[in-house]
């Protein structure tokens, strides 16, 4: 019996927790700090409409072609990315999910090179299990690449490149099938496209809006089951979750 019991244990996740990443985790936009390196008359209304045309990834890959063409190098944009300060209070709850076992995700419209380099600067790395986001990369030159981390036409919540809730749902059923099962889910975001996610919450687990951001005029508007705790500070979120646990 104590053999089947620990078992059991180390089958059970309590928590997963997934966060957003940029005015979540970080206290700011990852893409905008780093096109603001760039003079704005450098970004042609050419460029600039594309956002509306083609999409904010497809928007952004040309900008990182002109940060490329007008001499800003590789180093300068992980010394940008470093440089942004993490929302306060969030080391204490990354390291709190930790120590408590918890297991934490990110999804985010950000891109892999960005949210990589951001944690390894920060010493966070560790903390997070998996990221979900737009796959980047440098190539031999130093000019910076980014792909869409999916296609989708199935969710008119979500930018056509990421659709979060499906992530989401899919990472709960994958890691069923591996044999673990959450016995809440926690998602803590501040923008409308966090609000696909938090629809696919049950009134069992918990969503984090960030006060003052999008997100929290969204989920009123939406018939969220989870419960709603709005968020000033990673204390905040702490406070909540160590009820949980």
């Amino acid at each position: 019996m104590i053999f089947c019991s620990r078992i059991l244990r180390q089958m059970q996740k309590r928590l997963l927790v997934a966060f957003d990443f940029d005015h979540t985790i970080v206290d700011d936009n990852t893409d905008i700090v780093v096109r603001e390196m760039l003079p704005k008359e450098k970004i042609s209304s050419e460029i600039s409409d594309l956002y509306s045309s083609d999409g904010w990834t497809v928007y952004m890959g040309k900008i990182f072609e002109l940060l490329h063409q007008n001499g800003i190098t590789r180093e300068e944009i992980q010394t940008t990315i470093r440089d942004i300060p993490i929302t306060p209070g969030f080391d204490n709850l990354l390291k709190f999910l930790l120590d408590k076992d918890c297991e934490t995700i990110v999804i985010s419209d950000s891109n892999s090179e960005f949210i990589k380099e951001w944690l390894k600067g920060a010493s966070l790395e560790h903390t997070i299990r998996s990221v979900f986001t737009n796959p980047a990369k440098y190539d031999s030159e130093g000019c910076l690449h980014i792909d869409m981390y999916h296609v989708q036409d199935w969710c008119q919540l979500s930018t056509k490149n990421l659709c979060k809730g499906y992530i989401l749902e899919n990472y709960v059923n994958n890691r069923k099938e591996e044999g673990i099962d959450f016995a809440r889910t926690v998602y803590i975001g501040d923008g409308k496209n966090d609000l696909c996610p938090c629809l696919k919450l049950s009134a069992n687990d918990f969503a984090f809006p960030r006060k003052g951001y999008a997100l929290m005029k969204y989920i009123y508007e939406h018939p969220v089951k989870a419960a709603i705790h709005p968020w000033n500070t990673g204390e905040d979120i702490i406070g909540v979750i160590s009820k949980l646990l």
